[in-house]
């Protein structure tokens, strides 16, 4: 009996579906570069590592198939794609945005049924900035925990009934008596060596070595009970041999903690104002960066620990099996006193203060006015290094960026024929009440 054109097609659909159905659903995930929200330049290589460490995280699950934008895009031009997926699939979008507040990072992560756009999942992440390794590690571990409800179910392994056989692997054992000969043959040697050199100590042709006995910090056994005593305010001693290495680490912390930033002072551009000839807008732009000096010293001269570099940013690590962190140094870093504010002054031709400008995030700073001067409190530069010190080591991550600063003003014509210089200045954090007080 010959197949009839209606069999043929009924055929057909089933062979299409049975192939459709048959096949492993999975999950369609749609990563998209996480969002810097503020534009800050600083922090804008971020986006990229936090993208890498998803998709690394997320490929070590069974059943993920990871999309970029193109692909989000198709899908949303022509829905109809989605029923051409395996039987049970899911697709989700991951969105992430990020923004830095002082010395933190804080990370919004949200997954979305993008068949349905609803809300399955959101959280939120906080690192310190200088942790990027910790923050990366916490963001991919966070979206595999939204993701991982919907993955498909890995298929059971089947266990064959019978046992397994393998070969028995052949051993050559040696004979027990040439075992013990052997040792009694090597404690003999060693008894008449010892008994050697005891008759050469009586008879005076050899001294007892004196063996350093520890009766400080040493570990005792008693009665079954291990104890052992200690000081809380004892500290790790220097190493003298590393004298020569704490030298150059000092020179550079001198130069780090004290005056690290490259300041470049462009010429102040004026606007006037169309709908009004009595004023004109004032820009004075100033690029911030680290010295080139110090970074270049750095990789090249101090043999550091370890070196991480995640795109402008470059952490050196430091520890006392090479160096001795000065005193001094260590306080000022866990003080916090080698933060700096740059703080800007515009002068008349008398040398008069016309215009102050705080360039600080801390919001005292932004409700402080002036009746002396035109006082302009703003947050356009973010520290480009940073320190963390502990009892064994010691890192400090920089970031080889320019920071781009428009400070930009409105003033009367009159006024803005009087101004002639400017000057910028690193103001500590600590001292900033005690410069600014006098002149506000």
């Amino acid at each position: 009996m010959k197949p009839t054109p209606r069999m043929r097609k009924i055929l057909l659909y089933l062979l299409f579906f049975s192939t459709l159905f048959g096949r492993d659903s999975y999950t369609y995930v749609y990563l998209l570069p996480f969002d810097n929200i503020q534009n800050d330049p600083a922090v804008e290589w971020i986006a990229a590592g936090l993208t890498d460490m998803v998709s690394q995280e997320l490929n070590n699950n069974y059943g993920i198939r990871l999309k970029t934008k193109d692909d989000l895009e198709i899908i949303m031009n022509d829905r109809a794609l989605m029923l051409k997926q395996p039987r049970g699939s899911r697709n989700l979008l991951v969105l992430g945005k990020y923004n830095r507040q002082l010395d933190n990072i804080n990370v919004s992560i949200q997954i979305v049924d993008v068949a349905t756009w609803e809300e399955l999942g959101t959280r939120q992440i906080t690192e310190v900035y200088t942790q990027i390794p910790s923050l990366n590690k916490a963001v991919g571990t966070v979206i595999n925990q939204l993701i991982s409800p919907y993955l498909p179910t890995p298929p059971v392994a089947k266990v064959s009934p019978f046992p397994t056989f393998s070969e028995p692997k052949v051993t050559n054992k040696r004979h027990p008596i040439s075992v013990q000969s052997e040792n009694v043959a090597s404690n003999l040697d060693q008894q008449l060596a010892d008994l050697e050199a005891s008759m050469d100590i009586l008879l005076g042709a050899r001294q007892r070595k004196k063996e350093n006995v520890r009766t400080v910090n040493s570990p005792k056994f008693k009665a079954g009970e291990w104890s052992m005593d200690f000081d809380v305010d004892e500290k790790v001693e220097d190493n003298p041999e590393n004298a020569g290495n704490t030298r150059m680490l000092s020179s550079v912390l001198d130069q780090l903690l004290s005056n690290p930033y490259d300041v470049e002072l462009q010429r102040p551009e004026f606007e006037f104002h169309e709908d009004d000839e009595l004023y004109m807008t004032v820009r004075f732009p100033v690029v911030y960066k680290l010295k080139d000096k110090i970074i270049k010293d750095m990789l090249e001269t101090l043999p550091y620990t370890g070196l991480e570099q995640n795109g402008s940013l470059t952490i050196f690590y430091f520890d006392k099996t090479s160096f001795n962190f000065p005193e001094k140094h260590v306080e000022s870093i866990k003080s916090g006193t080698f933060r700096i504010v740059p703080i800007m002054r515009i002068f008349d031709q008398n040398r008069n203060t016309l215009i102050i400008v705080a360039d600080t995030p801390e919001s005292y700073w932004h409700s402080r006015t002036s009746d002396k001067v035109l006082y302009s409190p703003q947050h356009q530069f973010s520290p480009l290094i940073d320190f963390a010190v502990g009892g064994w080591s010691m890192q400090i991550a920089m970031e080889t960026v320019e920071i781009q600063a428009i400070y930009e003003f409105i003033l009367p014509v009159s006024e803005v024929e009087s101004l002639s210089n400017v000057s910028l200045k690193f103001v500590n954090e600590d001292e900033l009440k005690l410069y600014l007080d006098p002149i506000l």
